[in-house]
């Protein structure tokens, strides 16, 4: 129980954070070029709460139709919801308005004159004759947005509403930036009437702000004082028959200084060092009987099991501790540096797939929530984040591959209409594609995460 709590308690954390900064790209991004947000929400529906922010001015004129009552019920403080139509200066102007209760639910204490009789004494036909009785969700119609907010003022021509809504919702498994019109370019302020490039910029912004995480949580990292092994060297206590280490020469009792032409003063990042060598020949500078020696070691990309790249097991000695603080011109050095060697890493193992070694190993959210809970539990704070770097890169990649649903499938239709001139694909047609991606993803995670369901059970680490 006690495993399955620390799971929870830093899985879904660090889930709800690189979520939030997945969509704050798109968030940003569409209100730079004016694209109108209606909703920032973490976690799916249904809602738990939420808080109205904004300052939306929609004009009112003699054509404003007041659903369940007289705009005279208007009053700051309200919930209302609201039909809208634009303006060729780009102004909105209300069409329908309905006044809601703080609960949500139309109608309530706020209605007055004719919604006292709508419900069930009204019979739909009479309902759509009159539009006064009728419900927004009965308005058909793809020309207006739809926008809910609270009313901060009300003056003869115009409404002012916080219509912007930042939701809390009670399945903590991703998020969303709802914005006006994504497939519709009729809707005033939509997404889908932006050019190419723009809706792109929008698509493309999530993926992008989780590529640039890891350099700013490397130098957050870098930057809070910690901890430091400084010093030491790593001695080779063992050597794999056939190993590239044995055909090097390499013997117990060695001590590793230098790797390639850098100097091994960290010696804890001997393993990184040659991850990032596999297959290619590297010159390691050694130290035997109080000589030193140049050995030439080819990692291998793919080893056998249980033998490492090299060969070799070794022990870091005469090590000693430092806490350290980097300012900020160093931290963020670093963080560029570690995120290229992470995405080095990463590119290289993908290779490996395909150059006929070991084949990926798939985990869902359990899977993940595993892995976070066992490093958080084995690092700390350290380990949790370089899981959540790890995972906000591969959200970014992921996110931008031409998967239908994701951002990578709506950036190839984008990509599609461009190659066409400018002519769409149908929004019905590319809905059911995204509909069908949206299937099979489901599909797959819940495929994955019965192994993963498996593995748990019969007490298997996902970390080998």
């Amino acid at each position: 129980m006690e495993t399955l709590l620390i799971a929870l308690a830093s899985f879904i954390p660090m889930l709800l954070l690189l979520v939030v900064v997945h969509e704050l790209g798109h968030f940003w991004s569409a209100k730079a070029f004016g694209v109108k947000v209606l909703e920032f929400g973490v976690g799916y529906p249904p809602r738990a709460f939420g808080i109205y922010t904004g300052r939306t001015v929609t004009l009112l004129n003699h054509a404003t139709v007041c659903l369940n009552g007289s705009l005279a019920a208007v009053k700051p403080g309200q919930v209302v919801r609201i039909l809208s139509g634009e303006t060729d200066d780009g102004d909105l102007v209300a069409r329908y308005v309905e006044i809601r209760d703080t609960t949500g639910s139309a109608g309530a204490a706020g209605a007055i004159g004719r919604f006292a009789g709508f419900g069930g004494s009204r019979d739909d036909q009479e309902r759509q004759d009159d539009p006064q009785l009728r419900r927004l969700e009965e308005v058909e119609t793809d020309e207006f947005l739809r926008h809910e907010g609270r009313v901060r003022e009300v003056h003869a021509d115009r409404i002012v509403l916080a219509d912007m809504i930042y939701s809390v919702n009670w399945l903590p498994l991703g998020g969303f930036v709802r914005l006006s019109g994504e497939n519709n370019p009729a809707a005033p302020q939509s997404l889908a009437r932006r050019g190419v490039g723009q809706r792109a910029i929008v698509l493309a912004a999530g993926s992008a702000m989780n590529a640039l995480f890891p350099i700013v949580a490397f130098a957050i990292m870098a930057m809070v004082p910690h901890t430091e092994l400084i010093g030491g060297a790593a001695e080779i206590t063992e050597v794999a028959p056939g190993s590239p280490a044995a055909t090097a020469g390499l013997m117990p009792g060695d001590r590793i200084l230098a790797v390639g032409e850098e100097l091994l003063d960290d010696p804890g990042r001997l393993p990184q060092e040659v991850r990032l060598g596999a297959g290619s020949e590297m010159a390691w500078v050694i130290e035997r009987n109080g000589q030193r020696q140049v050995a030439r070691v080819t990692p291998r990309a793919n080893p056998p099991p249980g033998q490492g790249a090299v060969g070799i097991r070794f022990e870091i000695v005469g090590q000693e501790t430092e806490r350290r603080t980097e300012p900020p011109w160093v931290a963020l050095r670093l963080g560029v540096t570690n995120t290229w060697d992470m995405l080095t890493l990463i590119v290289r193992e993908v290779r490996g797939w395909f150059g006929g070694g070991r084949g990926p190993e798939f985990s869902g959210p359990i899977g993940i929530a595993q892995i976070t809970g066992e490093v958080t539990q084995r690092g700390g704070f350290q380990g949790w984040m370089v899981v959540a770097i790890l995972l906000s890169i591969n959200l970014a990649v992921l996110n931008i591959l031409p998967i239908p649903m994701l951002d990578g499938g709506r950036l190839l239709f984008v990509a599609i209409e461009w190659v066409r001139g400018g002519k769409r694909v149908p929004s019905d047609k590319e809905g059911l594609v995204h509909l069908i991606g949206f299937i099979a993803m489901i599909a797959l995670v819940i495929a994955i995460s019965a192994n993963d369901i498996i593995r748990l059970v019969r007490g298997i680490s996902p970390l080998g």
